[in-house]
């Protein structure tokens, strides 16, 4: 086959530091397929993890990488994937026995491992997941395109969630990677979208999307009240983390209409509850996908409905993933830093 017997991986050590290496290169089970990783991801949990907040769930010596495109080296032959195959990995191992995955929840199984967080991931050169974990990639995705699946899968997921239909107003507060990507796909569902937003980098691109934005210097809550002639819009996601945006969020929705919680806040936030009431508003948390959610994302990208391209704002060695993390934290021109195992 001739590949030998070592590959090279990167390996978390603890707050800020990962470093390169080499490791064996695994052998895949009976119902894995041995992928060879093409491109990953580095998205907001992995710069928690790099910055330590995520040390109770990733262990010291540990592989990162979730939003992975692969090219299948070997598979079963009853599994339907041949060598050569370019796949994406949806990186959950879930019980299937318990209340959550018994209802359809497999994504919030009680017992959840996220690849690339609880369990190895994808920054090393060759990785062995679960057949049944693997989507293929359509042809007309580039490997730098098809990196960006995973988060279109989390922000179909949000849509999906919302129940966002044509005409709708939509907000979302918080224009990187996850909130961008569902401002595009609520409007290619029909609705109408403006997106909140402080960094001008971000705006820019929003803006070269053709998507409306409201900057910091405007109030929001005034400008939705505006934009919907006085009654408010009918979803607004909260992508931000900001404990200012949480607190006047519940100010911008209509009567009956919807608060998706899609960023992770670890600490508790005041919320303007009163509307909750006085409003009969609907607020539910959105986290992760469902197969169908990834579906939909090939689906939306693979025919180019949403672009994913204008996302990729760097690619960088694996070797410099701790240079690609420090540089991600600072902020600055920079929405999605793809690591290349093929450089």
């Amino acid at each position: 086959m001739g590949r030998s017997a070592t590959m090279r991986a990167s390996f978390y050590e603890g707050a800020r530091t990962f470093k390169s290496g080499t490791a064996a290169v695994p052998v895949a089970g009976s119902d894995e397929a041995l992928l060879r990783v093409r491109r990953v991801g580095i998205c907001g949990t992995d710069l928690h993890i790099f910055q330590g907040h995520l040390d109770h769930r990733v262990p010291r010596g540990g592989v990162i990488g979730h939003e992975t495109v692969a090219e299948v080296v070997e598979a079963p032959a009853a599994s339907g994937f041949r060598a050569g195959d370019r796949v994406v990995v949806e990186p959950l191992k879930f019980c299937g026995t318990c209340r959550a995955c018994k209802m359809g929840a497999f994504y919030l199984c009680y017992s959840l491992k996220v690849l690339g967080v609880d369990l190895p991931g994808g920054m090393r050169e060759y990785w062995a997941v679960p057949t049944a974990r693997l989507l293929r990639v359509p042809d007309s995705l580039s490997d730098d395109h098809a990196a960006l699946i995973e988060p279109l899968s989390v922000a179909t997921h949000d849509v999906r969630r919302a129940d966002v239909k044509p005409g709708d107003a939509v907000l979302v507060f918080g224009g990187g990677p996850i909130g961008a990507l569902i401002a595009l796909v609520a409007r290619q569902r029909g609705a109408r979208v403006v997106v909140a937003e402080v960094n001008p980098f971000r705006l820019d691109m929003l803006k070269r999307f053709g998507l409306e934005t409201v900057g910091p210097d405007k109030d929001v809550v005034s400008f939705a009240n505006d934009w919907t002639g006085g009654d408010g819009v009918d979803v607004a996601f909260e992508v931000t983390g900001n404990p200012a945006v949480v607190r006047v969020m519940t100010d911008a929705v209509r009567v009956w209409g919807t608060v998706s919680i899609v960023a992770i806040h670890s600490e508790p936030m005041p919320v303007n509850l009163y509307q909750m009431f006085a409003r009969e508003l609907h607020m539910h948390g959105s986290r992760l996908y469902a197969r169908e959610d990834w579906e939909e994302a090939i689906r939306l990208a693979g025919s180019g409905a949403v672009a994913v391209g204008p996302f990729v704002s760097r690619k960088i060695p694996l070797e410099a993933l701790q240079d690609g993390m420090e540089q991600a934290l600072g902020g600055g021109p920079v929405m999605k830093v793809l690591v290349d195992l093929t450089a």
